[in-house]
């Protein structure tokens, strides 16, 4: 053989040394491994003894036979481009071909090829009677070494392949994943081909070893940056990139490893392929939390009080053939119309549609609730019912439609003046009625005053119709403590009849002797009576 050559060798311990501290830090990740991991440790530790035996055989240490060091190389040779070939089945989704029959046949040829490379002298078919003293490398020899050479370019080729095919049909992380693997893959194999031909600028050694140095260094970088064997490979082809909905696939630590287009869309900020989704969603963390803890939710969020944006949410772990979790795949939809919608029927549920305040429904349902709180047991609450009066004299001197806005008026004017605890609502035709919570019954009455004085004041503006003032009549009932809903409305009821019969345009509480005017010189509508005396008051 040549003479020692240190240097050489120092730079092969080298790369067996990055091949193998790769392979370990591949088999350090969690378990289980994830599909391709294992293949591509054996194909690194491969890579790792052809380095190594290479590498002493180049510090001139002695074996039993004169080639030992460089023959044993060839373990290294012969099982690096199966193994790559059964990495590039599995994470090219085509793990479900590598069976044990399938690796079994798989293994004839290494074996094989062994086998003759050690009985040469009694053969002469994997060297040809070529090789001599001189010899530092097998870049040459007989049938066996070309028919070897030949199906470890077609295994590399095949794999080769296989990655290019799933390079074109995977995105994001995959896609950078699957690039820096075919870029140190093709390393390997320039060099390779490099130093089997006139090419090489080492024409006694074989630099095949010293690509895969650099291919080592490819795969650490994916390892690093990409995280190539700690996020999951999760199949783009369960994606579908058409959907309205937005999908987006997280690893076991909730790292976004794949979103499609709609995702990217709907999103305050562009995501990044590795970014914690906690990161990616900062701007929204109501969407973030109530989610992505569990072992499967569905809710819908609001992210945007702003916009009154709302999303459908759903999150569903993924799990293997063991359920163990592999990440999660969150999945949302933009609900803010639907929403939108919702809350229309549901203010047209509770809403007079004329007036826009509660309707007589809704009223009772708040009614009932606020009587039925163990608190008010403690607390005084009032009622008053208040009528417009005259109201069908003003209809029929000016029409419904003034009728209509009429009553749009003194809705308004009412919302403005009560309190925010307060429930008013329309009851029917022209009467509302004003619950009053920690109201007394003296307070009630203060209030229906007020109310009575500034609508006889008042005067609306009317589309059509020239400016008139209207007054209202006021029954007032104060909660007792033991009454029913109906019982307080009854009283109330009884008393509004009062102020009728008293001359309208004044508050009356449960006794008929408590009537007040609401003011002895209001100008208010009069028209021409429409009643006999003897008829009961108009409403």
């Amino acid at each position: 053989m040549n003479s020692p050559n240190y240097l050489y060798s120092a730079a092969l311990f080298l790369a067996s040394v990055i091949s193998f501290v790769v392979a370990m830090l591949m088999a350090s990740q969690r378990r289980p491994l994830a599909p391709g991991s294992l293949p591509l440790i054996v194909a690194l530790l491969a890579l790792s003894w052809w380095d190594l035996t290479y590498g002493i055989f180049w510090a001139g240490v002695p074996g039993p036979t004169p080639f030992f060091w460089l023959d044993i190389t060839y373990l290294g040779v012969v099982i690096a481009p199966t193994a790559f070939l059964v990495f590039a089945m599995q994470l090219g989704g085509l793990g479900v071909w590598v069976k044990p029959p399938f690796l079994l046949g798989l293994s004839v040829e290494p074996l094989l090829v062994t086998v003759m490379l050690w009985t040469d002298p009694r053969h002469n078919l994997f060297f040809g009677a070529m090789r001599t003293e001189s010899t530092a490398s097998i870049l040459s020899g007989g049938p066996v070494f070309w028919l070897n050479l030949a199906y470890s370019y077609m295994l590399l080729m095949v794999a080769f392949l296989i990655l290019i095919r799933r390079y074109t049909i995977v995105s994001g992380i995959y896609r950078r994943q699957i690039g820096f693997v075919i870029a140190g893959v093709m390393v390997g194999w320039i060099a390779n081909f490099i130093s089997l031909t006139p090419l090489n600028p080492f024409p006694d050694a074989d630099i095949t070893p010293f690509s895969f140095t650099i291919q080592a260094l490819f795969f650490v970088f994916a390892l690093l940056r990409y995280q190539l064997f700690d996020l999951t490979p999760i199949a783009r082809d369960t994606l579908v990139e058409q959907m309205a909905e937005g999908v987006i696939v997280l690893d076991a630590d909730d790292r976004i490893v794949d979103l499609n287009a709609n995702a990217e869309a709907l999103l305050p900020k562009k995501p990044q392929i590795g970014e914690h989704i906690e990161q990616a969603l900062a701007a929204w963390p109501e969407l973030v939390q109530p989610l992505l803890h569990t072992a499967e939710s569905r809710a819908v969020v609001l992210v945007d009080p702003s916009r009154q944006t709302y999303f459908d949410v759903q999150v569903t772990p993924l799990v293997d053939r063991d359920q163990s979790v592999l990440g999660r795949l969150l999945i949302w939809r933009d609900i803010s119309a639907f929403k939108r919608i919702q809350h229309e029927l549901e203010v047209l549920a509770t809403t007079d549609p004329l007036t826009q305040v509660y309707n007589r429904r809704h009223f009772f349902e708040l009614a009932e609730q606020m009587i039925a709180r163990p608190a008010q047991q403690w607390q005084p609450l009032s009622l008053l019912i208040i009528d417009l009066d005259h109201f069908k004299a003003i209809n029929d001197a000016y029409g419904h439609d003034a009728g209509d806005q009429v009553l749009i008026a003194f809705a308004q004017h009412c919302l403005q003046a009560i309190r925010p605890a307060d429930v008013f609502a329309r009851s029917g035709g022209e009467e509302f009625v004003l619950l009053l919570p920690h109201t007394s019954l003296d307070e009630a009455r203060v209030r229906g005053q007020h109310l009575c004085q500034s609508i006889a004041a008042h005067r609306p503006r009317l589309e059509g119709v020239p400016s008139l003032q209207f007054t209202v009549s006021v029954g007032v009932a104060a909660w007792r403590g033991d009454d029913t809903l109906q019982a307080l409305l009854r009283r109330a009821d009884v008393a509004l009849y009062s102020a009728k019969q008293q001359g309208r345009n004044r508050v009356t509480c449960q006794d008929a002797s408590d009537a007040v005017p609401a003011s002895a010189t209001a100008a208010v509508f009069r028209p021409s009576p429409l009643h006999a005396p003897d008829s009961p008051p108009l409403r």
